[in-house]
């Protein structure tokens, strides 16, 4: 009889121990310890040492999963590896799921749908508060046309900043849910922590609020100006102007290392080489989101000659990002060389080459870098900085044409 009870109490405890849900806990300790074999571990051991043991009583006590993917995200930070992120698996309301009513109808039933936390605050009181703010403050309301409103505020004791919706044109993000966690980690950097704008999937970036403009995801303070800084005059990815007599302008929208962008990208190069005779050209890097030296490398070869007898212009913005960061970081190195606009993304020195694994509550997976470059470690969180700043209110175009035509009388 003992030793039938004592099966029925084993078999109740094993019961319950395979129902009780999975914690953050155990993400943040296998996460932890995919880290620890990272080359990124190895160069900034000191302060991951240091993020871990300020994280790891909080993993213990986070319950939800928008926190536990804030806290995951906040792990890496100490990593100062600005590729490796952690991301939901459920992409969210893909376009298939948007132009599907009935997926569409479900996926506002799932758990991902509404991960998103919902304050007690009250939203018209908070953007009376914010609407005083100054330009240059992070807080404030700011707007997305066709999209979202947004309220960003902190508590006085809380370094993070939260983004909540105040208002919205989508059915997607309903009014009074945070759709970004901001956290500050220097030089102006913020780790945005949250929903994907078009599809609510959990997602992580760099991103920089300055002067009233959400620099990667474009929500302004002033709904009603510009901001010049991303926007780039022709929509194909490889373009060719001859601006004037004496100076050429070049659009390169990616690096892409894999066709059929590479193909296109070599046969852009291939028109270029023994063509560009002009005593100025502009290469516009803006919205380069990166890709491979296996691309980068034929229009570097090309620009190092013309370098020897002519003058470059780069022009760099926030959207500037990893292998384009280093293209303009190589082209910076030439005396001929003058960089132009705004500072780079700060995402450079570490390599994804595939190392992606899922965390064992099944909701995150975790895309980590698994090579290092060391002669970009220097604008790793740092980005390239530009030698001459442009005004984000102008065409940028304008402004750099007038600065190279002022300045070669």
């Amino acid at each position: 009889m003992k030793k039938t009870i004592l099966l029925v109490l084993l078999s109740i405890t094993i019961t319950n121990a395979q129902n009780e849900p999975c914690q953050c806990a155990e993400d943040f300790s296998f996460l932890d310890d995919k880290v620890r074999k990272t080359p990124a571990y190895k160069v900034n051991k000191d302060s991951y040492e240091a993020g871990y043991t300020s994280l790891v009583e909080e993993a213990r006590n986070t319950t939800t999963s928008y926190d536990c993917h804030v806290l995951l995200n906040t792990l890496l930070l100490g990593l100062n590896d600005n590729h490796s992120k952690v991301y939901s698996i459920d992409p969210g309301a893909t376009e298939e799921v948007r132009t599907n009513n009935d997926a569409y109808a479900t996926f506002k039933n799932s758990k991902l749908f509404n991960a998103f936390p919902r304050p007690n605050i009250n939203l018209d009181s908070l953007r009376t508060a914010l609407q005083s703010t100054p330009i240059e403050a992070v807080e404030g309301v700011y707007k997305k046309e066709g999209y979202v409103t947004l309220g960003v505020y902190k508590h006085n004791s809380d370094t993070k900043y939260t983004a909540v919706v105040l208002n919205s044109e989508t059915e997607l993000w309903e009014p009074g849910t945070v759709m970004y966690t901001l956290i500050p980690f220097g030089n102006e950097y913020l780790l945005s922590v949250g929903g994907d704008l078009a599809s609510k999937r959990l997602i992580a970036y760099t991103e920089r609020i300055e002067q009233g403009v959400f620099y990667f995801m474009g929500f302004r303070k002033d709904a009603i100006n510009a901001n010049f800084a991303s926007e780039v005059p022709y929509t194909n990815t490889y373009h060719r102007e001859e601006l004037s007599e004496n100076i050429t302008y070049l659009m390169i929208g990616s690096f892409n290392a894999w066709y059929p962008t590479l193909s296109d990208a070599e046969t852009f190069y291939a028109s270029l080489d023994g063509t560009l005779t002009k005593e100025h050209l502009i290469v516009d890097l803006r919205n380069n989101g990166g890709g491979g030296d296996r691309n980068s490398d034929i229009l570097y070869k090309i620009l190092k000659g013309y370098a020897k007898q002519n003058k470059i212009y780069v022009l760099t913005n926030h959207r500037t990002i990893s292998n384009a960061e280093q293209f303009a970081y190589k082209l910076s190195k030439f005396d001929a060389t003058t960089l132009v606009g705004q500072r780079t993304n700060g995402t450079a020195a570490y390599e994804l080459k595939g190392d992606n694994y899922t965390l064992p509550c099944g909701h995150f997976v975790a895309v980590l870098t698994s090579k290092k470059h060391s002669a970009y470690l220097p604008i790793e969180s740092q980005g390239v900085k530009p030698e001459i700043v442009l005004a984000p209110d102008r065409d940028w175009i304008t402004q750099l044409t007038t600065f190279i035509e002022n300045n070669s009388k």
